[in-house]
């Protein structure tokens, strides 16, 4: 008797899971497998969904205390983070495990996600140290935040949607500040993003690739302005 077993498959390689005979069960909004598949072994070895437990032994859940701040990446360090390196179906698991530890409760601004859907849900943010010496950017901390607030966090970003007055208004809401204290918030916010923008970063995500989690795509930091650079052009042009 076969039996059908579900898939983690992202977007960009469907058409490479159809050709070993993958299906999409439209009403599950999954893909599968038939247990009975001559391709199964290496099917699961791709795309098996994997559900043990995660914990990020040696994250400092302490890093950047929980008020919200404007945590602007460098430009040269865009679009290349942890979801970039590891599959979408470990992704999930880092993202939930974060989320469930949090009580599905934005740790910046404390809406609780679950109660109030208006928000979007929570959201996955890297917390990173950045070594000047070394030029190493390091992951430190992920943390749970609604929509607004990772959006305020990443007021680069938010400017370049068209987001950043809303971005403003939340960050300014959140920590109370008033018009003279957001100025100088972002003003030297934007002072140290600049400055950092001016070199290039070496990613170290070691407490990803040390929990167990296999890295699938290792980038070179010779390689994180361009995908930078392509990434905000597709941006733009949405």
């Amino acid at each position: 008797m076969t039996t059908k077993i579900l898939l983690c498959v992202p977007f960009c390689e469907k058409d490479q899971a159809k050709t070993y005979g993958a299906k999409w069960d439209s009403d599950l909004k999954k893909w599968y497998v038939s247990s009975d598949n001559i391709h199964l072994s290496k099917i699961l070895e791709r795309w098996e969904i994997n559900s043990d437990a995660i914990d990020l032994i040696g994250e400092d859940r302490t890093f950047g205390g929980n008020a919200l701040f404007i945590d602007m990446i460098p430009s040269t360090c865009w679009f290349t983070n942890v979801r970039s390196c590891i599959h979408p179906s470990d992704w999930d698991r880092v993202r939930n495990h974060v989320y469930e530890r949090a009580s599905y409760t934005c740790e910046c601004c404390n809406i609780n996600t679950k109660e109030k859907t208006e928000n979007g849900g929570l959201e996955a943010h890297e917390r990173w140290e950045y070594d000047d010496i070394e030029k190493t950017q390091i992951l430190r901390r992920i943390i749970a935040l609604c929509h607004q607030c990772h959006q305020s966090t990443h007021m680069g970003l938010a400017g370049i949607l068209g987001k950043s007055g809303e971005a403003e208004t939340h960050l300014q809401k959140v920590r109370g500040f008033t018009t003279n204290e957001l100025k100088l918030h972002k003003n030297t916010t934007s002072s140290l993003w600049r400055y950092r923008s001016g070199f290039s970063w070496r990613l170290d995500i070691s407490i990803i690739s040390q929990n167990g989690i296999r890295i699938i795509k290792n980038i070179k930091t010779e390689e994180r302005l361009t995908i930078s650079n392509n990434n905000i052009d597709g941006s733009r042009n949405v």
